[in-house]
């Protein structure tokens, strides 16, 4: 199984896709057949390989440090890793090697396990802090006080304490990250956070034998430790975690007899933060698991849970929708009126079923409550997810119905009508929330969410603005949404490069907008009359109609070489899997050709297109990212 695993992570995309695509049609089949099937294609691919740097015959593992050997058929390049050669079968094998030859015993990660809890957020449950506190305390007061945690992992005689280990070792991984984002100066090494990694998927097996059900833990935080650079190890970590689910009987809804029903309702709350998780995966590697299906959102809708569980509930069931519009909508041509009736109804429903205390209208009419006060962060970005789902429905379907070379009045279905109307009011209402957000101090400056829908529903509005001046109609409301939209991207630009350009882009359209003189000639003007009858002309407000109308269909199009290093800096977000729908739109951006005329806006030149990926997008640490959302840990206390 670390073969494949490995294989995965080390190997171009384009045969990682072809190994997975083989894995899913023998799902139902033997696992011995996947591993000859592997083995094969390894000798019949020997330039597959990655061979190891010659090494003297043997090294000998230092005994003064924590460290494991993991057989494995390659080796990557790693500053911490040392390649030995190991036993009679002269396998290559890794020691790793705590950072700057430390001996990390539990006692050592207390504040990266603070940060990982508070860093997290109200989104993710692996387990909670007292469970950790307490199983660390234990080990402190036992004869393993001053093991280091690679040892207790690697040559531990009791299987229930590598376990423990294992855990603790992938949250503190995390938590480094965190530590290194939040406060680069004082944090732990990056390298310590690949060594702790390393440890937690050293214990995987020994989490597996010992609890099946408890291993889905370890498995979430691989994939969490995985989501952003290798989105395909990722996939695998959470499709093992949630087989043993499925194998073990986690998807039924009766507790059963064999474990306590505190044990059960744990467990099932880690299933839901592995089947949250592999909904972005699946977005981003075009790839629709059985865990994604109908069955299993309606696994998810639980009843009396209590309301940290209720807001990761409702995350969950609103990014498989989205997820689920990724996959059913083609980025052109004709799209079912029965599937765009689905998506339709699928958002509503969502939104109709949320409790009182979490609707839109508690939270933009400032309706005070315990609930909403506590969790009132975290709700925000609840709907930020929902509306951007209305937004994307609404632009694929307007990629696939309106041509930029449209001209005159645009028939349209009248289900694609309605759900481009209604993502253009989720475009208003977005909005309105950021800018309540951005008054509150809500406002991430390196959040992509944050940008990218105040980008977007920018984008929307100000098209439709354009068009309502063109039909003689007053737009001065859209004129204010648009503002609000351009004032979180200012303030988000003083963090975020990408978000500059953004800004820079809707502030062009609004100066447009601005210095059109207009004559209301209409009282009413149905909205799809507005925004989808296109008039031929070659005055600015003609021109940037139309530069808005490719906007809306591909927005990353009017952007080239952009350096957006600091955006997706904070880990808590990218965790969340937002960077993927990220990725898909680049990787769906198409070069659009220039055709407006000379002087006139030009956001619509040559797109990213697919050279672009999300390497050139990478983060770098910035003080600060997602304190809003959670408490700052407190260092050194």
């Amino acid at each position: 199984m670390y073969e494949i695993l490995w294989y995965l992570q080390t190997q171009s995309p384009e045969k990682a896709t072809a190994m997975l695509d083989f894995l899913r049609t023998s799902q139902d089949g033997d696992m011995g057949a996947c591993l000859g099937h592997f083995e094969q294609h390894l000798r019949q691919n020997p330039e597959s390989s990655i061979q190891a740097q010659k090494a003297p015959s043997h090294i000998t593992p230092p005994q003064d440090v924590a460290w494991a050997i993991l057989a494995m058929p390659e080796v990557a390049e790693h500053p911490q890793l040392m390649k030995i050669q190991h036993g009679a079968v002269n396998q290559v094998g890794v020691v790793l090697q705590p950072p700057l030859q430390q001996d990390i015993n539990v006692g050592a990660l207390t504040e990266p396990l603070q940060m990982f809890f508070n860093c997290v957020g109200a989104l993710f449950y692996i387990m909670n802090a007292e469970e950790v506190q307490a199983t660390i305390v234990k080990i402190q007061n036992s004869e393993y006080a001053h093991v280091p945690i690679g040892d207790l992992v690697s040559r531990g005689s009791n299987i229930h304490l590598k376990t423990l280990a294992a855990e603790i070792a992938g949250m503190a991984a995390i938590g480094v990250v965190h530590f290194q984002l939040a406060d680069p100066e004082n944090a732990p090494p990056i390298e310590l956070a690949d060594y702790l990694y390393a440890v937690a998927r050293h214990g995987l097996d020994n989490a597996i034998a010992y609890n099946p059900l408890r291993a889905m833990k370890t498995c979430a935080l691989l994939v969490m430790y995985n989501i952003v650079v290798k989105a395909s190890i990722a996939l695998a970590f959470s499709e093992l975690g949630l087989s043993l689910a499925r194998n073990h009987g986690l998807d039924a809804n009766e507790c059963p007899l064999s474990m306590s029903v505190a044990e059960f309702a744990d467990l099932r709350r880690t299933r839901r933060t592995l089947i949250h998780l592999q909904c972005w995966l699946s977005a981003s590697l075009d790839y629709v698991p059985n865990s994604l299906s109908y069955s299993i959102q309606t696994a998810v809708d639980e009843v009396d849970v209590p309301p940290e569980d209720l807001i990761r509930l409702e995350c969950v069931k609103v990014t498989i929708i989205k997820a689920t519009t990724l996959h059913r909508l083609p980025a052109t041509g004709y799209i079912q009126q029965a599937t765009i009736a689905e998506l339709r109804a699928q958002l509503s429903t969502f939104h109709a079923q949320l409790p009182t205390w979490m609707s839109l209208g508690s939270l933009l009419s400032h309706t005070e409550g315990e609930l909403m006060a506590q969790f009132r962060p975290v709700i925000f970005y609840v709907h930020l997810f929902y509306l951007s789902a209305m937004m994307l429905l609404s632009r694929r379907l307007i990629l696939a119905y309106v041509a930029l070379d449209a001209n005159g009045k645009v028939p349209l279905t009248s289900e694609a009508r309605q759900g481009i109307e209604e993502g253009f009011m989720a475009a208003q209402t977005n909005a309105r929330v950021m800018e309540l957000m951005l008054s509150e101090g809500k406002v991430v400056q390196v959040c992509w969410l944050c940008i990218f829908t105040s980008y977007t529903a920018g984008i929307m509005i100000a098209y439709y603005a354009t068009q309502k001046a063109l039909h003689g109609l007053s737009y001065a409301t859209d004129v204010d949404l648009l503002s609000k939209c351009i004032s979180v991207l200012a303030y988000c630009a003083e963090k975020d490069t990408l978000a500059a350009k953004f800004r820079d882009i809707l502030t062009a359209h609004i100066r447009v907008l601005k210095e059109v003189e207009y004559e209301s000639a209409a009282a009413y003007v149905p909205i799809a009359d507005v925004l989808f009858t296109m008039h031929s002309g070659g005055t600015r407000l003609h021109h940037a109609a139309r530069d808005l109308l490719c906007l809306t269909h591909r927005p990353f199009s009017g952007l080239k070489n952009i350096p957006a290093r600091a955006t997706l800096s904070n880990r808590a977000e990218t965790t969340m899997g937002t960077h993927l729908e990220w990725e898909w739109e680049l990787r769906s951006s198409e070069d659009v050709q220039d055709h407006a005329a000379s002087g006139h806006l030009r956001s619509c030149d040559a797109g990213t297109g697919g050279e672009q990926s999300f390497g050139q997008f990478l983060p770098q640490a910035q003080a600060g990212a997602w304190s809003i959302w959670t408490e700052p840990a407190k260092i050194g206390a």
